[in-house]
């Protein structure tokens, strides 16, 4: 395998950190082998606007394993550059944990509404166009992140995906190996991500990983998922199920570069999954760990050819602008007949997108504004509530903070309901708290 980085060190069994798991994560306990973190979650915007202030370093001062950096807020899949300030946040965080890697989203989470706008949030991870021009344009985004990250190595994460399979887009493993290839970069296999897309009726497991070149696979991600309106998520809900362990058991011997295996679940799923399953999870991932490769050099994949089809449409901006259009609720633009056609069976796919955009924001809100909220709630009750905050996502795009959504937020509330009783103050208080961590960010 070509390759223009280093390899990293098998660093074995982890989690995707929150601090409800942290006391899985103790040293004594031996469960926990690496420290898998999302950046961007534990940034804020800086008070004067100009980038981001991160306190991952401090929340993770505390455990000892050696960590890794997994990306949420800027995926390689779009034509829409990161946020400004973006780069050079996530740079001080490499600087400051020392990841062996880091990985990246194929994926989209920012689209122009028009083609003269400003790049817009979606809310939410999208999928990327899988064509020839989405390979070129992952792929150019792919090395571009790297020079700016000074070189350190990238994977990019397999990504799901809720659409039916558009005509004459590319398979979704052959997709994933050919910007790989192209950017000769490492691979982040998220098989719940593979299995959720197989479930909904895009490529089999056995497909799509007979599709990658297995060498590049440096991490896999596990997870449980529940389903929803007729399709299954990948909402890391619980435990991994048992299908999915089997599809992992048969396939780490495979990989002759596996160097990490991460559980992933939701800080709010965690109380109700209970830390002694989730505990004996990881036990089941050592396990998996165990049966990795032996002789690396006999474990090669094929490669294959790429196909000439072409998705009618062929223009990832547009794909882009009619996805994140579609999720946000804003105006869609036109597309030809035979995208239309296409078009009106990712129904349930897009509304199953709009609400968990939804759950997004709301969470944001309660996070970032939780006085607010909770007057909002003991006047008006959840439902009212809701009704009030879909008003406000009606009217402007999701934020890419969670404090940028609490503070368009709260603005709207101020000019909406003026006369609350205590909704103002609340408003302040929030506001305060706001400004008081932002503020922390010029220091």
């Amino acid at each position: 395998m070509k390759r223009n980085c280093r390899q990293p060190a098998d660093l074995g069994v982890g989690l995707v950190w929150w601090p409800t798991l942290d006391d899985l994560c103790r040293q004594d306990e031996g469960l926990v082998d690496v420290i898998e973190a999302e950046p961007e979650t534990f940034w804020l915007p800086k008070s004067d606007g100009r980038g981001f202030r991160s306190f991952l370093s401090q929340a993770l001062s505390h455990l000892p394993q050696p960590k890794l950096l997994h990306c949420v807020g800027a995926p390689v899949g779009g034509t829409c550059p990161p946020p400004d300030g973006h780069l050079l946040a996530l740079a001080a965080d490499i600087c400051e944990l020392c990841p062996e890697y880091v990985s990246e989203h194929l994926s989209v989470t920012r689209f122009r509404p028009t083609p003269d706008s400003s790049p817009a949030s979606a809310g939410f991870i999208l999928p990327p166009l899988q064509s020839q021009a989405g390979v070129s344009l992952a792929a150019a985004n792919i090395r571009r992140r790297r020079a700016a990250l000074a070189g350190i190595p990238l994977a990019v994460e397999t990504p799901v995906n809720y659409l039916p399979p558009a005509p004459g887009e590319w398979p979704d493993g052959v997709f994933v190996a050919a910007v790989a290839e192209s950017a000769d970069c490492a691979i982040l296999l998220d098989l719940h991500n593979v299995l959720c897309n197989a479930r909904n009726g895009r490529q089999s497991v056995t497909e799509f990983c007979d599709a990658l070149p297995l060498e590049r696979v440096w991490e896999l991600h596990l997870a449980g998922g529940e389903s929803e309106a007729g399709l299954f998520l990948d909402a890391h809900a619980g435990l991994v199920e048992p299908e999915l362990m089997e599809i992992a058991t048969d396939l780490v011997p495979r990989l002759p570069n596996l160097h990490a295996i991460n559980f992933e679940i939701m800080p709010e799923r965690v109380a109700e999954v209970g830390l002694a399953a989730i505990a004996a999870q990881l036990g089941r991932m050592k396990d998996l760990w165990n049966r990795r490769a032996a002789n690396p050099e006999r474990h090669q994949s094929p490669h294959h050819s790429y196909p000439s089809t072409e998705p009618p449409l062929s223009d990832p901006a547009a794909w882009e602008t009619l996805v994140g259009c579609a999720v946000t609720g804003l105006p869609q633009p036109a597309i030809n007949d035979a995208t239309a056609a296409w078009w009106r069976t990712c129904t349930p796919a897009i509304e199953i997108y709009r609400m968990l955009v939804g759950e997004g924001r709301a969470s944001a809100a309660i996070a970032a504004a939780r006085h607010t909220t909770r007057e909002l709630l003991r006047h008006y009750g959840g439902a009212r509530t809701r009704d009030i905050l879909a008003d406000h996502w009606r009217r402007s795009p999701p934020g890419y903070t969670s404090a940028d959504e609490a503070r368009t937020l709260l603005k709207f509330l101020s000019e909406a309901e003026p006369s609350l009783p205590g909704l103002a103050d609340a408003i302040a208080s929030d506001l305060a708290d706001l400004d008081k961590l932002s503020a922390l960010s010029l220091t």
